[in-house]
């Protein structure tokens, strides 16, 4: 009986001093919330003369990116250190950057969207568009062959883009 009074009122005072004592070093210097991510921004600039755009970014993290666009397919770049980047001389498009899984959407420039029409350019800008907001889109039923064509390598690219 002695012993087992010994032993309660042993593991009473550790419980009393391990509650009352100061945090420990490495559970002190565990950050209380974890910052929060950069958010990536990126824009594209007006059309020149020659129908060549900018398209600037900033909050990425430094490293590899993609651009991609309906039209010029898919390129990687490098993001500088401080997380900002201008790209010149690109055709006129929408554009979006990639990197490390997450897609932002670059806003401005002059394409808008476009319906559907009979040409290979509005079929790729139609097909890009329909997966960028479902990536299960399926081409509508064209008898014209460019506008399918286009279609299919606007839906193609941004599948890649968005649905990877």
């Amino acid at each position: 009986m002695r012993r087992r009074a010994r032993t309660s009122a042993a593991l009473i005072a550790l419980s009393v001093a391990a509650l009352t004592a100061p945090p420990t070093a490495a559970y002190a210097a565990q950050p209380s919330a974890a910052p929060a991510a950069p958010t990536a921004t990126c824009t594209v600039s007006a059309a020149d003369a020659a129908d060549r755009v900018t398209v600037a970014g900033q909050g990425f993290a430094q490293g590899r990116a993609a651009l991609s666009s309906p039209r010029g397919g898919t390129t990687s770049f490098n993001v500088p250190d401080g997380g900002a980047f201008q790209i010149g001389s690109k055709p006129d498009d929408r554009y979006a950057v990639t990197q490390g899984g997450r897609t932002t959407v670059c806003t401005g420039g002059t394409k808008a969207a476009t319906t559907p029409g009979t040409t290979y350019k509005a079929g790729l800008i139609a097909g890009w568009d329909a997966v960028r907001a479902n990536c299960g889109a399926r081409p509508p039923a064209s008898a014209d062959k460019p506008f399918s064509d286009g279609w299919n390598k606007g839906a193609s690219v941004a599948e890649d883009v968005f649905c990877g």
